[in-house]
């Protein structure tokens, strides 16, 4: 109870200090959406939740997984005998996630391997010899973060047709990391900068994430990233087997 007091306490002078009421502040901040809203979003929710979007799934599949909840909601039986069906039907989604999983990779490699021959020899393309492909778009200035550097950085990721995964720029707020715990591409593309650089990294799925993939990243996806190196932070104790500095 004393901990709720404290924290109503708090916003209570939190919003005497910008002149309007809690219920003010609250009405202002608090957005309202539709009962029908909510629920669609729920819907969407479930749907990340169980990684159906992963799963390719079709409009009449999602009209079949509708009716399955509707029998529920309904109090119907189910649609088929569960003490039967629970082990098929968990056979049936682990070998569609395979099934997808493969195509996904016969999709990607081909599409990395149609991209990176559009842009070899082409100007203003420059690359290494582990497959990574850059352009420096600032070189920045002449302190270079090395393999065991923390950096501090802005970024945008996409894939080859331009699709945006991932961007520090959308959470306002710049990604802290050590080069040699990220991906290939990037320990290895970072370091061809300086400070306050940028740099374009065209980088092939075995410098990415694999045939593994990630998160939000399927198998075998070659990588877009437009990075730009804040600043470089000095070497990591971790990185190089030392303990940490004492705060």
């Amino acid at each position: 109870m004393k901990k709720q007091i404290a924290f109503l306490a708090f916003f209570s002078t939190s919003f005497s200090l910008t002149g309007q009421s809690p219920e003010e502040v609250l009405r202002e901040e608090v957005a309202e959406f539709t009962s029908m809203e909510l629920l669609e979003t729920w819907g969407f929710l479930l749907s990340e939740r169980f990684n159906l979007g992963g799963l390719e799934i079709t409009d009449a599949e999602v009209d079949a997984i509708s009716r399955g909840m509707k029998r529920y909601v309904n109090r119907e039986d189910p649609p088929t005998d569960l003490s039967k069906s629970l082990d098929p039907m968990q056979n049936y989604f682990a070998e569609r996630e395979e099934m997808v999983r493969q195509d996904q990779m016969k999709r990607n490699r081909e599409e990395e391997l149609e991209f990176f021959d559009s842009i070899v020899g082409q100007p203003g393309y420059q690359s290494l010899a582990t497959g990574l492909y850059f352009q420096i778009i600032e070189k920045g200035s002449d302190r270079k973060p090395g393999k065991n550097d923390k950096v501090s950085c802005h970024y945008v990721g996409t894939f080859l047709d331009g699709v945006e995964f991932d961007s520090s720029y959308q959470r306002n707020e710049p990604s802290e990391f050590v080069l040699n715990s990220v991906i290939p591409g990037w320990t290895q593309g970072l370091q061809l900068i300086g400070e306050g650089g940028k740099v374009k990294l065209y980088v092939p799925a075995k410098l990415g994430y694999g045939e593994q993939g990630n998160p939000g990243v399927p198998p075998a996806s070659a990588l877009i990233f437009e990075v730009e190196l804040l600043k470089v932070l000095g070497p990591d104790p971790a990185a190089l087997g030392l303990p940490p500095i004492p705060q």
